[in-house]
């Protein structure tokens, strides 16, 4: 039987993970940091990302996030790391309002078109992001389309800039979402 200091004790608490996500493929892969997590969906081109908190306010940071890559994505490559296969930032969400706690970088290949088509999705937000993001930051011409079920059904909310708060409405209860 644990002791009355020992049961008094707060659990441990989960560290903040930091992953990014390739919505081509739906492959993830976390990291300790956010500067990581951004430098392996950006293919190393973004490898300075200010702490998570400040990213929604960093114009520097934002300027970059926007910038156009140098390099094409080429069909077919491998891989997070590859320069070739990096890329786009779609969206970044975190699971706390003000861009705090964990996050989520989505990248793709391209840019959104903006032309009213999807140009990315996630059906399931799965694991620890499902019914988690608080706020988001949009980058590369998309705009953010947040479910609160999977599948795109439910309640929905667009957003369209950097959002440190995505409303009561939302908060806590994406489940899936739309990029375009």
């Amino acid at each position: 039987m644990p002791s009355p200091a020992a049961a008094a004790q707060a659990p441990e608490t989960k560290p903040d993970s930091h992953c990014a996500m390739n919505a081509e493929t739906g492959s993830v892969t976390c990291y300790d940091t956010f500067r990581e997590s951004v430098a392996a969906a950006t293919g190393g081109r973004i490898t300075d990302a200010p702490a998570p908190e400040k990213a929604g306010k960093d114009k520097r940071f934002l300027a970059k996030l926007n910038a156009p890559s140098r390099e094409p994505a080429r069909a077919g490559t491998a891989g997070a790391h590859s320069r070739a296969a990096s890329g786009v930032v779609r969206v970044v969400l975190y699971e706390h309002a003000h861009y705090e706690g964990s996050s989520l970088t989505v990248w793709g290949p391209r840019w959104c078109k903006n032309d009213g088509k999807w140009d990315g999705e996630i059906e399931k937000l799965g694991g620890t992001w499902n019914d988690s993001v608080s706020s988001l930051i949009p980058a590369n011409s998309c705009h953010v389309e947040l479910f609160s079920d999977p599948y795109f059904q439910g309640a929905r909310q667009l957003y369209t800039s950097s959002t440190p708060y995505v409303g009561h409405a939302m908060n806590d209860r994406a489940s899936s979402l739309g990029l375009t």
